[in-house]
């Protein structure tokens, strides 16, 4: 709430880009997640072989759902997989933890 009423907005995105003269965009470029991911895990010095990254949390949440029970269509549904393979591609990465 604090923060819908600092950008005079009560709907679209959370995480937002700011301009030169310090207003708010509409929408962060995604690309820009992925640097301040990286900047924050050099930052905090928790490194484990690769840079986090936007991807990392969208195979992360899949997984999640994967251990929580749901159904692949369920987890398709929720990360936006229009098919079977494209959703299992992430979901292998399980059996290696």
């Amino acid at each position: 709430m604090r923060w819908s009423n600092l950008i005079g907005e009560n709907h679209g995105f959370i995480l937002r880009s700011f301009k030169k003269n310090l207003g708010v965009n509409a929408s962060l470029n995604p690309a820009s997640l992925n640097d301040i991911l990286k900047r924050l895990q050099r930052k905090s010095g928790v490194l484990h072989g690769e840079d986090l990254s936007g991807h990392s949390f969208r195979v992360g949440a899949a997984l999640d759902l994967l251990e929580r029970g749901e159904s692949l269509e369920r987890i398709m549904l929720k990360g936006g997989w229009k098919s079977d393979s494209s959703a299992m591609r992430y979901l292998r990465s399980w059996e290696l933890v």
